[in-house]
C-alpha cells in the first residue's frame, strides 16, 4: 500500500530496457537476491509441526509465493520511479524512495519510520524461528535440556554479529551467507529427500 501511494513517481522508461544487457547480469543479481528468500528451508522443519499433512504442497507455495510477489512489485515501482542508477548509488533505495514523497492529511504523511518498526518486526520473528530450530537440532542430536542450548547459543549469535565493523563488511558477510544458502539448501533438500525415499523403500521390503 504504502509503495502504490508513491505511484505518482513512476515512469515506465526507467524500466527500458528490460535484458538490454542480457541474462547474464540477471544471473549474477541471483547471489545478491538470495539472501532475501534465505529462510525457505524452515518449511523443512515446519513440516514436523503440521496437523494436516496433505497441505505440505499448497504451504510452502503460498509462503514462498507471496514474498516472491511482494519482492517483484517492490523492484518494479522503486526501479521505475528512481531508475537504475539511482537505486545503484542507494545503500537502502526502498526507504529513499518511501521519503522521497509525502502524503498530507494522513495519520503518517511519512512512512518510512513505519517501514522501519514492520522490518524490525520482521527481522525479529526470522531470528527467533532460526534459533528454535538451532535449538531443535542441537536438542535432537544431543539429548539435552533445551534451555542449555538457548543460552549456549545466544553468545555465539553475539559474537557472530560483532564481526562486520561497518556497513561494507556487513554487506561482504551477507553475500557469503547467500553464497552459502544458495549451495547448501538448493543441494541438501534433493539429497535428503533421495535418502528419505531409499530408506522407505528398503523398510518398505523388510
Amino acid at each position: 500500500m504504502v509503495l502504490f501511494l508513491g505511484i505518482g513517481l513512476f515512469e515506465v522508461d526507467n524500466l527500458r530496457p528490460v535484458l538490454g544487457s542480457g541474462v547474464k547480469p540477471v544471473l549474477k543479481g541471483l547471489t545478491t537476491s538470495t539472501l532475501s528468500f534465505a529462510g525457505f528451508e524452515i518449511l523443512l522443519f515446519i513440516y514436523m509441526f503440521m496437523k494436516e499433512k496433505t497441505k505440505v504442497t499448497k504451504v510452502p507455495l503460498l509462503g514462498v509465493g507471496i514474498p516472491f510477489i511482494f519482492y517483484t512489485i517492490t523492484v518494479v515501482i522503486v526501479i521505475g520511479s528512481m531508475s537504475v542508477d539511482a537505486v545503484l548509488s542507494q545503500t537502502w533505495p526502498v526507504l529513499t524512495f518511501i521519503r522521497s514523497f509525502e502524503i498530507k492529511g494522513l495519520l503518517f504523511e511519512r512512512f518510512d519510520s513505519l517501514i522501519l518498526v514492520i522490518w524490525i518486526m520482521q527481522i525479529f520473528a526470522t531470528y527467533v524461528i532460526a534459533l528454535f530450530i538451532a535449538n531443535l537440532g542441537l536438542n535432537q542430536i544431543f539429548s539435552k535440556s533445551t534451555h542449555a542450548f538457548i543460552y549456549s547459543l545466544l553468545p555465539l549469535i553475539y559474537l557472530v554479529s560483532m564481526i562486520p565493523k561497518n556497513i561494507n563488511e556487513v554487506f561482504k558477510m551477507s553475500d557469503i551467507l547467500a553464497n552459502f544458502a544458495l549451495h547448501l539448501f538448493f543441494i541438501m533438500p534433493p539429497v535428503l529427500f533421495i535418502i528419505s525415499k531409499v530408506k522407505e523403500r528398503k523398510y518398505e521390503k523388510m
